[in-house]
């Protein structure tokens, strides 16, 4: 039935004057039961005014239909915890502590929790250093020379670490290393308060 779509013949009428796809017997704009086209159905003319006009109705019930959803946005407070993905990068900041594996971890610095997350993640499954690219990524070794690692931090009693990155690389190497191993929700931060 041709009342129930927009205009059946658009593609045979193409050119045709806007009055006659209006008038069209039991296929025009008058006839249509689509809200859609009730202005086409009453419009004299097609031009810019009734283009411009017809989007306004258009664009008027869609947002009625699909209205946006009224959302309150609550100021997230910087120095509460949150997980090592979310919070914002370490650049002149100090930390609190750390929440690792539900144990809270007395560190200050960055540094001091880039060296402890390490630590554990090598206690706990040192293959996978190995295994993956990430050993080379911080600069496993077990002889730290002048040139590499750079400032070498000793990870156990046999390897050391890089040391000479600067904070936000140090999140940006243990975000790598908490989603290789799976551990992505396990690391919980605490900004200090600034005074």
């Amino acid at each position: 039935m041709f009342s129930h779509k927009i205009l059946t013949q658009n593609g045979k009428l193409g050119n045709k004057p806007f009055i006659f796809k209006r008038d069209l017997e039991k296929a025009g704009y008058k006839d249509s039961r689509l809200w859609l086209n009730k202005y086409l159905a009453e419009a004299e003319s097609w031009n810019k005014e009734t283009i411009e006009r017809r989007f306004e109705l258009l664009s008027e019930r869609f947002l009625n239909i699909w209205k946006y959803p009224e959302v309150e946005l609550t100021e997230r407070d910087e120095n509460s915890e949150m997980n090592i993905f979310e919070a914002n990068e370490p650049k002149f900041k100090k930390l609190e502590y750390a929440v690792f594996f539900d144990q809270k971890l007395e560190v200050n610095q960055v540094s001091k929790l880039y060296l402890e997350v390490f630590r554990q993640l090598f206690d706990l499954q040192p293959e996978t250093f190995f295994t993956s690219d990430l050993a080379e990524k911080i600069t496993l070794t077990k002889t730290p020379k002048e040139s590499s690692p750079r400032q070498p931090i000793q990870l156990n009693e046999t390897y050391y670490i890089e040391g000479n990155i600067d904070n936000i690389g140090k999140f940006e190497k243990i975000k790598q290393a908490l989603t290789l191993f799976g551990f992505e929700d396990e690391l919980i931060i605490k900004y200090a308060d600034e005074k």
